[in-house]
């Protein structure tokens, strides 16, 4: 008989029977298609050694005008700039205290800290500056919090610490407060919406894993938890000093910073120190630079350089006052000049018109106490109401003192509300943002109304034009507001021509510029659709992709169902608690979307769906990712891992996640077919492989293994033995193609003698070695009639 061809068509279909789809391919995991063949995935390689804390689920890249090439990694527990494989925490700051005699120590490792106002989660982190040693350690630096009571929590240190209670005066910088890394289930009263659920039983939800979402501005970042507030970063302060500029902080009234990077005025930043900063300077606490020079500034509490105090009254005979609640916040540090002629009731010690005093203790609005020196005390008063003094309050910080180590402004982001030039309307939460291409708004998605500190999860928000500090709508700029109807949610958005997509739980829009007077408008483009989770649309050439609760969609114009031979497949095995884990991405350079989601008894990501856009078809594989990026601006897309790092994909042929080179298992298995017609029995005597070795490693052995799967019909299960050739004796009793380099590429075994018999097959390719790449052609096979049974 004449060689039978095996030429099967491209893709996996799991829709019908290993039978009904003859002519296919019902299994893959780490194949793709080429020109209709299947080939091994590329390999992937980490970027460094360096790896990150927690479980990354957002990824954005950037370049900054200075050409630095930035990578944003958000993950559950911090947030991180990649540059050249470093990770740089600039998680933002959520509070600082000032706490006095806050340690106790055991005589272990474990330090209970006391602070009443700590705010901290269960994982959170601190970082200590200052104090004194207590049982026979400092404690200073970074720590990751075991909260026990709202007032105390556990932190674990290097070395055992004797008995005792200290510290002295220990400054707590909080960052933002953790997220789960998947989402958590809760049950019982109060865990879902009111009223669901058993009377007296309630119901069950998740608690929301943590997800960033992050855009540039220009070269600065926007960025933020997903229903917390809006941080930014400025490119000036980090790109070139990623963990902190050292700056120089003198001892003066006011103090005056000198640095080597010149900022605009009123630029906001945060400090940290090695050791010590001078007196009245506090770690985390945000500050503006005022301009002097190109290279020295002041530092002030407020982009408000001075404010008039009214209502003032002397409370006690220590330089204790009362007033109105200031327009800007007391801090001390800040000084107050007294000018005019005194009158009225009370007294100041040594008052002559004007005298400047500097603030020693303060509520932040409506008391402080006075001193003739920045670190001096009380001055003597006797309690009365002045007349005839104006009071003015400048924001410029003093210091005294000694200062120690290296003093640095931290890389960290700040709130976007402290902003300078911010209009007080900044939105308070974010479910998500971006910022528009073609006329520069910043647009947040499920965020409070104006005046309101409720969040809407329906209501969209932006900025005006060209700016980051204007919120407020007036005739005078384009800032305004708009909500959805359809839904009850706004999931995700995604920029596409000439308008933005926004998903709801039920429905999809079209948000497009208008122009004055409304400025952006919103198009209901299909109703009763869904979408899986915040991460699960991408785009490529121009369409839409997203995953939805039982369906995949695109949009290319128009809301279309897409076509899927793994829909059954992919939606009985998926855990629908994690539905927010899901992410799609693109690898453009194969022309394919890729969906990764969590099987049905996993709680994490293990599996993953790819569809080919331009041929139109679809496979499935097991990969563990937790975000990807298909960036231009770098020359490989880039993923991230639970090993903590980021790897770059289609590089190499091998799992290079580690330090240690692991081998890609790749494999691939057809459906059933006939051999021959299928009516009688046969037997397959000869085999011809097709196949290419191109971009395999130079220097290994690459090698598959093609195996033969025969049955004596289509539900009798496979042969045993399934085939035998040359001399494999394995347990699958397998032909083996390998090659030998240097060699032709595309010389290897050119016939392999075997013995199968059947009525159907099934062709099964693996690979398992380091340093191999393949593509399967057409091989062939040499048969001959074996009888009806």
């Amino acid at each position: 008989m004449p060689l039978q061809k095996l030429t099967l068509k491209p893709g996996v279909n799991r829709e019908n029977t290993r039978y009904t789809n003859e002519g296919g391919w019902y299994e893959s995991d780490k194949v793709r298609f080429r020109q209709g063949t299947p080939e091994k995935l590329g390999g992937w390689q980490r970027i460094s050694a360096a790896t990150f804390l927690g479980v990354c689920r957002s990824l954005w890249n950037w370049v900054t005008l200075g050409s630095q090439n930035l990578l944003g990694v958000g993950t559950n527990l911090k947030f991180y700039i990649e540059n050249g494989g470093a990770y740089y925490d600039i998680t933002p700051i959520r509070a600082t205290d000032t706490l006095t005699n806050p340690f106790t120590t055991n005589g272990t490792t474990t330090v209970l800290v006391t602070d009443t106002a700590h705010g901290a989660l269960n994982g959170d982190f601190v970082t200590f500056y200052g104090g004194t040693s207590v049982g026979g350690q400092t404690i200073v630096g970074e720590y990751q919090i075991s909260v026990l009571t709202g007032s105390t929590y556990n932190i674990t240190i290097s070395a055992a610490a004797t008995a005792a209670v200290g510290g002295g005066t220990v400054f707590a910088v909080y960052q933002v407060n953790i997220g789960p890394s998947y989402a958590a289930p809760l049950s019982g009263w109060g865990a879902s919406t009111w009223g669901s659920g058993t009377w007296g039983i309630g119901s069950t939800s998740t608690d929301a894993m943590r997800i960033w979402n992050q855009i540039n501005w220009g070269e600065d970042l926007v960025y933020g938890p997903r229903g917390e507030p809006i941080f930014y970063w400025d490119a000036n302060i980090g790109v070139s000093n990623i963990g902190g500029l050292a700056v120089t902080l003198s001892i003066a009234s006011p103090c005056v910073l000198t640095s080597t990077v010149t900022f605009a005025n009123d630029t906001p930043i945060t400090l940290s120190t090695t050791s010590a900063l001078p007196s009245n300077l506090l770690p985390g606490f945000t500050y503006y630079l005022k301009f002097i020079t190109s290279s020295t500034y002041n530092l002030a509490t407020s982009p408000t350089a001075s404010a008039t105090l009214s209502g003032v009254i002397i409370t006690g005979i220590a330089g204790q006052f009362s007033c109105t609640a200031s327009s800007v916040t007391l801090v001390v540090g800040q000084s107050l000049t007294l000018s005019g002629t005194y009158g009225g009731t009370g007294s100041i010690a040594g008052y002559v018109n004007p005298t400047t005093y500097f603030i020693i203790a303060t509520n932040g609005s409506t008391t402080f106490t006075l001193s003739t020196t920045a670190g001096g005390s009380g001055v003597t008063t006797t309690a009365g109401t002045p007349t005839g003094i104006t009071y003015t309050l400048s924001t410029n910080i003093s210091t005294y003192g000694t200062q120690s180590g290296t003093q640095i402004i931290s890389s960290r982001g700040v709130l976007l509300s402290t902003l300078p030039g911010s209009d007080g309307s900044c939105p308070l939460y974010q479910n998500t943002f971006t910022v528009s291409d073609a006329s520069r708004f910043l647009l947040v998605f499920g965020t409070n109304d104006y005046g309101s500190t409720i969040l809407d999860p329906m209501l969209i928000r932006w900025s005006d034009q060209e700016s980051l500090t204007t919120w407020f709508p007036a005739i005078t700029n384009q800032a305004g507001s708009l909500r959805l109807s359809h839904g009850s949610k706004i999931v995700t958005t995604l920029q596409s021509r000439q308008e933005i997509l926004v998903w709801t739980d039920s429905s999809i829009y079209s948000l497009q510029y208008l122009g004055p007077p409304y400025v952006w408008g919103s198009q209901l483009l299909a109703d009763s659709i869904s979408i899986v989770g915040p991460n699960a649309a991408t785009a490529a050439s121009g369409v839409s992709y997203w995953m939805g609760v039982d369906k995949f969609y695109k949009y290319d114009g128009r809301v279309q169902t897409l076509s899927c031979n793994l829909l059954r497949y992919i939606y009985n095995d998926i855990n629908q608690l994690q539905f927010d884990q899901v992410f799609a991405s693109t690898n453009e350079g194969f022309n394919e979307v890729w969906w990764f989601y969590c099987s049905e008894t996993s709680i994490t990501v293990d599996k993953y769906v790819i569809y080919n856009y331009v041929e139109d078809i679809w496979m499935f594989g097991t990969l563990a990712r937790t975000a990807w990026l298909d960036t231009s601006l770098r020359n490989n897309p880039v993923a991230a891992t639970y090993s903590s790092n980021i790897v770059q994909h289609e590089y190499g042929v091998d799992n290079n996640e580690t330090a240690t080179t692991v081998a890609i298992e790749a494999t691939i298995t057809s459906a059933q077919f006939d051999i021959g017609d299928g009516h009688n029995m046969a037997f397959v005597w000869r085999m011809l492989p097709d196949l290419t070795f191109d971009g395999s490693t130079d220097g290994t052995t690459p090698a598959l293994t093609m195996q033969l799967l025969p049955l004596q019909n289509s539900g009798s299960g496979y042969n045993n033995p399934k085939s035998v050739g040359g001399t494999s004796a394995s347990a699958d009793e397998a032909v083996t193609a390998t090659q030998t380099y240097p060699i032709d590429l595309d010389t290897y075994n050119g016939q392999i003698y075997i013995r199968v018999r059947g009525r159907q097959m099934s062709m099964r390719i693996t690979s398992n070695q380091i340093g191999t790449q393949w593509q399967l052609g057409s091989p062939r096979i040499d048969l001959r009639p074996d009888g009806r049974r």
